[in-house]
């Protein structure tokens, strides 16, 4: 593996890894903190809270940000595989990203509604606060059918390429389909809510660690690599 692979390879290892932490605490702890079930409890919870909501947000900058800069760099690690699919995998994350910027300006678009100073029982605030979350959401849950398309040609240049263990890259494949099947699912009211969470539940493993497990692995490899030269 050439040292540009190398180089590559562990600047999109440790952006998934540092993604991956930044994500933990703006989708996983930050908004299903605010979200509640009720739109009026959620602008309460924003206006008592803006600081974690702007913290949420300065989250989500980050990771698209972040997301930008693994799809360049693992187009460049998997480029002596096939230029090609890499380029294309590559495009596919960078218009998932595209999707995500375009749902986050619905989430700025909620900083103005929060220094109202309307009474929080007006339903036209109501309203239109909780019109753009669901539009973040709804836009997030399409780009992820793009995202999972994205995993599927990571799995395909995983199982090719003679850096990367191709059980990694199964197991990618199996990220991929879960991904966009569920949120395709999901778009397309394919079955009630109930029966998708249910089969999130079952894939969310793959799903969550498909991506992961490749990010530390081009650390490791990266490190192993090293510590063969040094030896």
């Amino acid at each position: 593996m050439q040292n540009t692979e190398k180089k590559h390879g562990i600047i999109a290892g440790i952006a998934l890894v540092f993604m991956a932490i930044v994500a933990g605490f703006s989708f996983g702890y930050a908004h299903n903190s605010l979200v509640a079930d009720s739109a009026e409890i959620t602008l309460q919870n924003l206006i008592a809270n803006k600081s974690l909501f702007f913290a949420e947000l300065s989250g989500w900058s980050v990771i698209f940000i972040l997301d930008v800069i693994v799809a360049i760099a693992l187009y460049y690690f998997f480029r002596s595989t096939s230029k090609q699919i890499s380029l294309l995998t590559a495009f596919i994350r960078i218009a998932y990203s595209l999707i995500l910027g375009i749902a986050i300006v619905h989430l700025f678009k909620i900083i103005p509604i929060l220094s109202s100073n309307n009474s929080l029982s007006n339903d036209l605030i109501v309203f239109e606060m909780y019109s753009h979350l669901q539009l973040f959401e709804k836009l997030w849950s399409i780009g992820l059918i793009v995202f999972g398309l994205h995993l599927i040609g990571l799995g395909y240049l995983s199982v090719k390429s003679k850096s990367v263990h191709w059980v990694l890259g199964y197991l990618l494949y199996l990220g991929g389909i879960s991904y966009t099947f569920i949120h395709a699912a999901r778009q397309l009211s394919l079955f009630n809510s109930e029966v998708i969470s249910s089969i999130e539940n079952i894939l969310i493993l793959p799903m969550t660690l498909a991506e992961m497990l490749l990010a530390f692995w081009l650390i490791y490899n990266r490190f192993r690599n090293t510590s063969a030269k040094t030896t």
